[in-house]
């Protein structure tokens, strides 16, 4: 009972400090995740026509981007709808170097120039495997080309619990 007791502290001891790491203002770095082009909205500027599921060529009351009758709409080509993409801001611990990279579970990593490895809470496994591409630490992004695409499955990792995830990606 008392290894019981010691190993279940050391177990919570290990996910504190983990989860320490993982809080937004501690070593976590600030990544956008794009994903695919989830849905399309109507035209703002334009009129839709139902029937020929299209613009009608002709623009909305106060259009922003004003445009004669009967011809093509600049804001969505014609099309009448307009297809939007979703970005979330999500924070994850980024290891660049491969020397400092966790290896937890049974299979070896290809391991490629321009890779780079995320540790995050599990709660981001959809997100991650949903995600087209991310842009790692947005703070740097404008000097460098930071974008990514994930490398394989994200591995569950943790101390007796599945409470965490460790994913690679490869730059895109």
């Amino acid at each position: 009972m008392f290894e019981n007791l010691i190993t279940n502290e050391f177990k919570q001891t290990f996910k504190n400090a983990i989860d320490a790491l993982l809080a937004q203002n501690a070593l976590t770095v600030p990544c956008l995740f794009k994903y695919e082009n989830t849905k399309k909205e109507l035209c703002f500027n334009c009129e839709y026509d139902a029937i020929n599921q299209k613009s009608s060529g002709q623009p909305k009351p106060n259009a922003m981007m004003p445009f004669p009758r009967g011809s093509i709409c600049p804001a969505c080509r014609g099309f009448g709808s307009i297809d939007t993409t979703s970005d979330e801001r999500v924070y994850l611990a980024i290891i660049f170097d491969s020397k400092y990279w966790l290896n937890w579970g049974s299979q070896s990593v290809n391991v490629s120039d321009g890779m780079v490895q995320s540790l995050s809470k599990i709660d981001t496994l959809p997100k991650i495997k949903t995600c087209k591409e991310i842009i790692m630490d947005t703070d740097l992004s404008n000097y460098d080309n930071y974008r990514y695409s994930l490398a394989g499955e994200p591995q569950p990792a943790g101390l007796g619990s599945n409470d965490y995830i460790i994913s690679m990606w490869k730059r895109s």
